[in-house]
């Protein structure tokens, strides 16, 4: 009897240790994320995947790319820039299985899933959600230099993967490809640091 209420209290004390531990009550990180694009393979194109409905079916945050206004009031502009879409949806994307993470060290876990494309993801801070970014109609790009990047993968090979480790602020960020006419294409995401 007498072990067996050490047996006990040790148990509980190490209970406790756990559930009152600062690891405990840690949240969870890490972002998955998808680069995909019209190659991209296994169910990812049709609204499963990482994310929020965000598949060839399904609506982008944003939806820019060639041919439809988006949502965030960018309609009106002529030519591919931002604000257009492939039938109002895109043809490339960016989903991710976090809308929201509190502030702190993120790490990204970014995987390019096309079979021949290179693609990116940058982390842009931005004042609000539906930001329109500064674009550069001649090189189809966002004009990083107007931006608060804080954090890059740089050029990805189809199906590579890569890890991003940026410490993030409380407020809005934008999530995007910045190779030529991607950004335009739909590959945007929002993605909202809470404190």
């Amino acid at each position: 009897m007498h072990y067996a209420r050490r047996y006990l209290s040790a148990g509980l004390l190490v209970l406790a240790a756990l559930v009152f531990s600062p690891q405990a009550f840690a949240q969870d990180t890490t972002i998955k994320v998808s680069l995909l694009d019209m190659t991209s393979m296994g169910g990812h194109m049709m609204g499963s995947g990482y994310g929020h409905g965000r598949g060839m079916m399904g609506r982008g945050a944003h939806a820019p790319g060639m041919m439809g206004p988006d949502n965030y009031g960018m309609r009106g502009r002529g030519g591919y820039g931002p604000g257009f879409g492939m039938m109002g949806h895109g043809m490339m994307f960016i989903r991710t299985d976090h809308e929201s993470v509190k502030a702190g060290k993120i790490q990204f876990d970014v995987a390019n899933l096309s079979k021949s494309e290179l693609h990116e993801m940058a982390v842009i801070a931005v004042d609000s959600l539906d930001a329109t970014l500064p674009y550069d109609y001649n090189t189809w790009r966002v004009i990083e230099k107007e931006v608060k990047m804080v954090g890059e993968t740089g050029e990805m090979k189809p199906d590579a993967t890569m890890k991003l480790e940026p410490t993030l602020a409380p407020g809005s960020y934008l999530l995007i490809c910045n190779l030529p006419g991607h950004y335009a294409a739909g590959m945007v995401v929002p993605l909202t640091v809470t404190k």
